[in-house]
């Protein structure tokens, strides 16, 4: 966690383990943590605790300490004490976790190949808050697939970061305010390709944690095998805690995956923030810097924002500007966008009737307005959210308007067959959503959207339920279908997904997911079989494969299977 909880990584996964039944009184759950997955200083007898547990049939969340509506989730300042624990040990502070691995691969057009590989990950716990990671040969054959998107827009989609090596110690590098257009360090520009295609990682050491009121994270990693192609990256980011709640950091990062021209970035931010504004209001304000240097390119190469944050549970209030330069490269980051000025707001109030069965409502507003450095308006956005109601049973539904205008200095190619010619478009949108309570066996969500689209019309329509069958069994899908209606004719992309996930036992787990998009015509489907002999031992099964055109012909056009080890010494 990192910002007083703002922020949390919680995909990542240390070693634990934990244990529940079901008496006559109830259920009871005992969780075992070993010290030596934790960090902390050696002889240290008061410890920071927070517990939050999620009544589920009641839609209602229990902590301790008590806390109130306008505290993040997992804000750390408010956390309890436990004092006079004493006598324990991290051990040495050494992880080694080598793999070994089988596999084969098949391809329609290309030769089959049987696949005999191992890797290693160590980690070394250098101080009481400082740890290192080294990993040679690293293999993610564990890692779930990207769920696919249907690009409609002009820039380019994000996709979220799911391997673990990149998941331990991902908030020591976050930069800069948490909503912003821009992130300087986006690791899945390592050992994948654009296309989220895998480039083998050679190796990679890390660095991350504090040092007294320092956070620290330092990475190096070299993918490719190919040493004509041989990819380097390096990233360092270190900012000082000022206060409780504030901090003073820079980044640096070296390397480019966008391209050739060498590449390095540096920059500078700055969080002033507080959760104890007019007794517990929380309250920030960051500010940062940016700058490029990317051969062949100069002039107009920084970027740089300010954003101020009220985020409280009855008065939400977001305000800021960014301006990135139109030669401003990220060459281990993530920018959708560049030569532009945006000014952004937005408010949001929350009163809690607690009437007619009604938890919160919900209504506000915003604006975008986007500009390039010229001052050329390309993107204006009024948004308006007049209501979305949130029930004591954990339901919900919402309505929401949508005020747009887009410049288009050039054609936009939005599908193979249809492009929309350059010029000024100004368009409205609407939408209606619903969401059943997921505390439910059986659970539904659904959405509409429909209104002008550029010089046409689109619909959007998307459905979805999870049906838990019995304790290890679930099953869940959904479905997205956008149609868009242009002068020159019509077009409609479809995405459908299908989750079966079956639980044999705690430690004994099988999960698959299929997906198939009307874009490409491939159907995807992956399922991953874990067997947990103990925390940090397991057995992983993994396929993959992708069929074109499946209802026209059932013909495996690649699959990839896997059988992997992975055991951990702890010492």
């Amino acid at each position: 966690m990192s910002d007083n909880g703002e922020r949390f990584n919680k995909q990542w996964d240390g070693l634990w383990n934990g244990k529940a039944s079901i008496n006559a009184e109830g259920w009871v759950a005992e969780i075992v943590i070993p010290f030596k997955t934790l960090r902390f200083r050696p002889g240290q007898t008061r410890w920071g605790v927070k517990l939050i547990r999620h009544i589920m049939h009641r839609e209602e969340v229990a902590y301790w300490p008590e806390t109130d509506l306008d505290s993040y989730r997992f804000q750390v300042s408010d956390a309890g004490v436990i004092s006079g624990m004493e006598g324990m040990t991290q051990g040495i502070g050494l992880d080694i976790r080598p793999y070994g691995l089988a596999g084969y691969n098949q391809f329609t057009d290309e030769d089959n190949e049987a696949v005999l590989d191992a890797g290693l990950d160590a980690f070394y716990q250098l101080t009481s808050g400082l740890s290192t990671a080294l990993t040679i040969n690293t293999d993610f054959a564990e890692t779930e697939v990207d769920q696919r998107q249907i690009n409609l827009t002009r820039f380019p989609l994000f996709f979220p970061e799911k391997r673990d090596f990149f998941l331990d110690g991902a908030n020591y590098f976050d930069f800069g305010p948490p909503q912003q257009r821009l992130i300087p360090f986006f690791s899945r520009r390592i050992g994948l390709d654009p296309d989220g295609n895998p480039i083998p990682i050679l190796w990679g050491g890390k660095l991350t944690g504090q040092q007294g009121n320092w956070n620290i994270g330092v990475l190096a990693i070299s993918d490719n095998p190919d040493e004509a192609d041989r990819r380097d990256f390096f990233v360092g980011r270190v900012s000082r805690n000022l206060g409780a709640q504030s901090s003073l950091g820079m980044i640096y990062t070296h390397g480019n995956a966008l391209g050739d021209p060498t590449n390095q970035l540096v920059g500078a931010d700055f969080r002033l923030a507080t959760s104890t504004f007019r007794d517990s209001k929380n309250i920030s304000l960051g500010l940062y810097a940016l700058k490029s240097f990317t051969a062949g390119l100069s002039g107009r190469d920084t970027a740089l924002g300010v954003q101020f944050l009220y985020p409280n549970d009855f008065l939400d209030v977001a305000a800021g500007f960014q301006q990135i330069g139109e030669n401003f490269v990220a060459g281990v980051g993530f920018v959708p966008r560049r030569d532009i000025r945006n000014y952004h707001a937005s408010t949001r109030l929350g009163p809690r009737p607690q009437k007619l069965g009604i938890r919160q409502v919900t209504f506000g507003g915003g604006i975008d307005y986007i500009t390039d450095l010229e001052g050329l308006l390309e993107t204006r956005e009024i948004s308006l959210l007049p209501f979305a109601l949130r029930f004591d049973s954990g339901d919900e539904v919402g309505f929401d308007v949508a005020w747009q205008y887009e410049y288009l200095d050039e054609d936009f190619q939005i599908h193979p067959d249809y492009l929309i010619p350059a010029g000024s478009y100004d368009f409205v949108r609407y939408g209606l959503g619903f969401q059943t309570a997921k505390r439910r066996d059986l659970w539904f969500s659904g959405s509409v959207g429909w209104g002008s689209f550029f010089n046409g019309h689109r619909r959007d329509f998307l459905a979805g339920f999870g049906y838990k069958v019995a304790v290890p069994l679930f099953v869940g899908a959904d479905y997205t279908r956008n149609r868009v209606e242009l002068p020159e004719g019509a077009f409609v992309a479809n995405i459908s997904r299908l989750n079966v996930n079956l639980l044999f036992s705690p430690t004994v787990t099988l999960y698959s997911f299929i997906q198939y998009d009307n874009f490409s015509e491939d159907l995807g489907w992956q399922s991953r079989f874990y067997w947990i002999i103990k925390p940090g031992n397991e057995i992983i099964i993994a396929w993959n494969s992708r069929l074109h055109q499946p209802l026209e012909r059932f013909e495996l056009t690649e699959s990839t299977a896997r059988f992997k080890v992975n055991y951990n010494f702890r010492f």
